[in-house]
């Protein structure tokens, strides 16, 4: 434990440290060097305070104005402060204080050498190094989002008993977002160990407080989310630590989170140069910058004794080496070689050896006239996967004592009920969470209770979720259950298929499996996958078709087709519930004749290309066949896709049905008529083997 006044001093010093590395890069913006900053001056003795609470191994998720709380989680004080007396030693766990502000003034100028050598802008970049002690998760830009993102870390955390703590920070603006109120919920209910410390600078990009929210304090919403809250003066370093270190002591002791609403004064625009800073009345303006937090606190500093002339000289000394020292090699530095764009969105898959023995050991074989239907595949997948792997996890709503929507989650809780959880109509919140214990070594399997509510956490999926790879390089393994399609009569809002919303999103993996083998196999599959997978489960599938399951051999590799009948005279292209389709056409075509060979796809990505093409070369015919609507459907991918590679083997045009564009009727007659059926499929089939 530190000395109060030492303790006060170290506040300064990483205050002064924020403060100086900012200027210093306003100043490149001024000169053309850099293209866009956001000043954090004003919030120093904020997020200063609230990162030195942090210990290693505790997870710190920060936004663009908390350079503070990055350089005191990143940096050790006695090798970056050597001779002030905050330790002669070094903890010889984070790396060198140089090292790290090289990575970070390259990371800021876009240069190779930064976190994410140059994909990522700002203080977006991740840092999540566990050997070195530092956890460092970093933003998007829809704010808000990473709440459940931070509030999945301190799941993490929790269920890693490691008595760690999550502080994430937001700004007054994005209280009003969605997954402020999810994550903060989710986050209360299960008393997950998570600090939000709301930068309340009374503007948001340009907007009054007064026209954001009707309650007198941030804070006080913490009450209805049954945490605690707490108002502070954000100006006042040691007022932030006080309370800092009361969240966290609650935090620890699994009490809880806390919602810290920390006041500050807005001294720069929303962006250098943007000009919003003209919103601020003047009066009110001068107020703010006559109580700027680090001249302010050296003052008191100076006042208590703390602070000398010639302290105050070496230490502005010193951060001016590091601050110097770092930009100056990071302008020498090369731009990213142009390869790195083309890095790849998807992790390697690696699969233990003894994978395929833990599993087939859980497993209850079939006999040979023993059947099982799809959605007991599903389960068996489930099951089998939390047998092999205490990091799996499911998240849904209705899952736990309810078994599901479907029942397919039948038994799971009963057997690991740390481990099923029930969520809160919460899809965004528990998509983020999700993400969050992924990124820290957990395997969440969240079951949608409908495909179509995936919508509500779009934006977790394909902003968040499927970015971290390529923007980081680290694997986020989660799988998103979707029980999709028709012909259930369940109407416009249970019946989506929207697979092709989600192939088009670099980062994620798509499955569609047809029939109960694959159901299991798949699903296993994904479920070990280091990439997020969008599991799409044909509720029509689910009770009415059955197989006698195989011995498990060690699950396929996602993005492999598979021939589901041989052929020589045109090829159907399918997955999902409209391979059962084809291979009837396929029977009533053989009484005429026309020899159709049917190509389960499987998974669309990866997609399997060769095998559909080698088909098509063969059979010079291809009818591609999917319940999803026709435009803009994964059809059309695969139609450009033959149009491309096997154009000089076609002897006929490429055929697509499909779901016209029409949302999904209630009325089972009238959703009959939309979707694809045997008959149609027949007739094209009939015209393009006639062509």
């Amino acid at each position: 434990m530190r000395d109060p006044k030492t303790e006060r001093l170290l506040h300064y010093a990483y205050m002064k440290f924020a403060r100086d590395f900012d200027t210093r890069y306003a100043m490149l913006l001024k000169t053309g060097r850099l293209a866009k900053w956001y000043s954090q001056i004003g919030s120093e003795a904020t997020t200063v305070a609230a990162g030195l609470h942090l210990r290693q191994g505790d997870v710190l998720c920060s936004l663009h104005r908390d350079l503070g709380a990055i350089l005191s989680v990143y940096l050790d004080p006695a090798r970056t402060f050597p001779g002030f007396g905050f330790g002669e030693e070094s903890d010889e766990v984070r790396p060198e204080p140089s090292e790290l502000l090289y990575r970070l003034a390259c990371q800021l100028l876009g240069r190779a050498d930064g976190f994410s050598n140059g994909v990522e802008r700002s203080f977006h970049h991740g840092y999540l190094d566990a050997d070195h002690g530092i956890r460092h998760i970093g933003m998007i830009s829809h704010l808000g989002s990473m709440i459940p993102v931070a509030a999945g870390a301190a799941y993490a955390l929790n269920k890693d008993r490691s008595q760690g703590v999550a502080l994430n920070f937001i700004g007054d603006g994005g209280t009003s977002t969605g997954d402020f109120h999810e994550g903060l919920n989710m986050a209360a209910v299960w008393k997950l160990p998570l600090i939000l410390v709301v930068e309340n600078n009374r503007y948001a990009f340009s907007t009054p407080v007064r026209d954001q929210f009707a309650c007198d304090r941030l804070s006080d919403r913490a009450l209805g989310y049954g945490m605690a809250g707490e108002t502070v003066d954000g100006n006042d370093p040691l007022a932030v630590s006080e309370v800092m270190g009361r969240a966290v002591a609650r935090a620890r002791a699994g009490e809880g989170p806390t919602l810290i609403e920390a006041m500050l004064g807005r001294m720069r625009g929303h962006s250098e140069g943007d000009d919003s800073l003209k919103v601020v009345p003047e009066d009110e303006l001068r107020q703010y910058l006559s109580q700027d937090p680090v001249p302010s606190f050296a003052r008191r500093l100076f006042d208590e004794g703390v602070l000398t002339p010639d302290l105050q000289e070496r230490l502005e000394d010193r951060i001016s080496e590091l601050v110097e020292s770092a930009l100056q090699r990071a302008l020498d530095c090369p731009e990213p070689d142009t390869e790195v764009a083309r890095r790849p969105a998807l992790a390697p898959i690696e699969f233990d050896d003894d994978t395929n023995a833990a599993a087939e050991a859980e497993v209850d074989r079939t006999g040979d006239d023993e059947l099982v239907t799809y959605v007991e595949g599903v389960h068996r997948a489930l099951r089998a996967e939390m047998a092999r792997d205490d990091k799996v996890v499911l998240m849904g709503q209705d899952i736990a004592v309810f078994e599901g929507a479907f029942r397919i989650t039948k038994g799971l809780h009963q057997r690991w009920p740390d481990r099923v959880h029930d969520t809160p109509i919460a899809e965004s919140g528990t998509l983020g969470i999700a993400a969050g214990a992924a990124l820290l070594g957990w395997k969440p399997v969240v079951e949608m209770q409908f495909a179509d509510f995936i919508s509500c956490g779009f934006n977790q999926l394909v902003n968040v979720i499927a970015k971290f790879h390529y923007r980081w390089g680290v694997p986020c393994p989660l799988v998103v259950r979707l029980p999709a399609g028709g012909g259930v009569g369940a109407g416009p809002f249970h019946s989506q298929n929207p697979e092709a919303w989600f192939s088009h999103v670099a980062g994620l993996k798509v499955v569609c499996p047809a029939t109960a083998a694959d159901a299991q196999a798949l699903l296993q599959a994904a479920i070990r996958d280091p990439n997020p997978v969008v599991f799409c489960e044909h509720k029509f599938l689910y009770r009415r078709i059955k197989a006698s399951l195989p011995e498990l051999e060690t699950p396929p590799v996602l993005g492999r087709a598979k021939i589901r009948r041989e052929g020589t005279d045109l090829t159907f292209v399918t997955y999902g519930a409209q391979v059962w389709t084809c291979l009837e056409a396929a029977d009533r075509l053989a009484e005429e004749g026309i020899d159709a060979e049917v190509v389960d796809l499987r998974t669309l990505v990866p997609y399997d290309g060769e095998t559909v093409h080698d088909s098509v070369k063969k059979t010079h015919r291809a009818l591609v066949v999917h319940e999803a609507q026709r435009t803009s459907g994964f059809g059309a991918e695969i139609a450009a896709h033959l149009a491309e590679f096997t154009f000089p083997w076609l002897d006929a045009p490429i055929r697509r049905i499909a779901y016209p564009d029409r949302p999904v009727p209630f009325a089972k007659g009238l959703e009959k008529a939309l979707l694809p059926d045997v008959e149609s499929v027949v007739q094209a089939a009939r015209e393009l083997a006639g062509f």
